[in-house]
């Protein structure tokens, strides 16, 4: 059951630190008590390609070490990376199967939608689909509508949940991401709050399936990489103010899983390519 993730997810945080200053570092300061294997770096591959984002991380999910970063901690406007806050909630707090009635307000959502019709109902699990693989933000709202009664309510616990979370750098003043001034994150916040999203099975599934037909509704995932450089997730977001904005979620041909962020890209599938191209050349695990 959902609600159950709450418990491990808040354990983690007890033990996650800040990132090292370092270009290469450890993304978990203690972690005595860890047996993964830490990736070692080859000398002779000092760095990738040139990129054109403005900030990026990349980690080894399993040691929590950091393989590459780039202005990790500068705040940035982050679209509808948004969406990664809005479906740990949902987790958190619903039951999956709980019924939502769609008011017209979150039918009304213009920009990427799965598609709801006004007084449709749907159950929590299926927004989630529509929420992660089109990116919808009619789904977004109707999520945040029927756990908080109210967007603007919702923001607040979104924003709660950031610091909960340890999450320092982030502020939410939405659920889908849509532009706004005074909305940002990290590349390292992103990558924690994925870290711990990723622990549930349920969202592994959702964000790595390239289409899927959900409760009438035809989706289409916005993430073009997907079973490409063994991608396997997890979410897009683009808007004016952001760039082109990625997360996303890959296992190497050691079964090692890397997890990295790309904010105020210019061509955000290209960077991640390129970046993991280096790490699975520059790294042994």
């Amino acid at each position: 059951m959902f609600k159950s993730l709450i418990s491990l997810l808040l354990a983690s945080t007890l033990s996650l630190g800040g990132i090292s200053s370092n270009n290469y570092g450890s993304f978990k300061e203690n972690s005595l008590l860890s047996v993964a294997s830490i990736p070692i770096k080859q000398a002779e591959l000092v760095s990738p390609a040139a990129m054109s984002a403005t900030s990026i991380i990349a980690i080894d999910l399993e040691s929590q070490t950091i393989l590459f970063q780039k202005n990790s901690d500068l705040k940035l406007p982050i679209a509808s990376l948004t969406k990664l806050m809005t479906a740990y909630i949902a987790l958190d707090e619903e039951d999956p199967d709980a019924m939502v009635t769609i008011s017209p307000n979150s039918a009304a959502m213009t920009g990427s939608r799965m598609g709801l019709r006004s007084g449709e109902k749907i159950t929590v699990k299926n927004l989630l689909y529509g929420l992660l693989i089109p990116s919808g933000n009619d789904a977004a709202v109707a999520l945040a509508e029927y756990n908080a009664g109210t967007e603007k309510i919702f923001v607040q616990k979104m924003n709660a949940k950031a610091k909960l979370l340890g999450l320092d750098q982030t502020q939410y003043t939405n659920s889908t991401g849509l532009d706004n001034g005074e909305s940002y994150s990290t590349p390292h916040d992103l990558a924690l709050l994925a870290s711990y999203l990723i622990r549930d099975n349920t969202i592994r599934q959702i964000v790595n399936l390239k289409e899927a037909e959900i409760a009438g509704h035809k989706l289409e995932n916005t993430n073009t990489l997907l079973g490409q450089m063994g991608i396997k997730g997890i979410k897009t977001g683009r808007t004016d103010a952001a760039g082109e904005c990625l997360v996303t979620l890959a296992e190497n041909s050691a079964g090692k899983e890397v997890l990295i962020v790309v904010l105020g890209s210019q061509n955000r599938f290209y960077d991640t390519k390129i970046l993991l191209d280096w790490i699975y050349r520059a790294y042994i695990w």
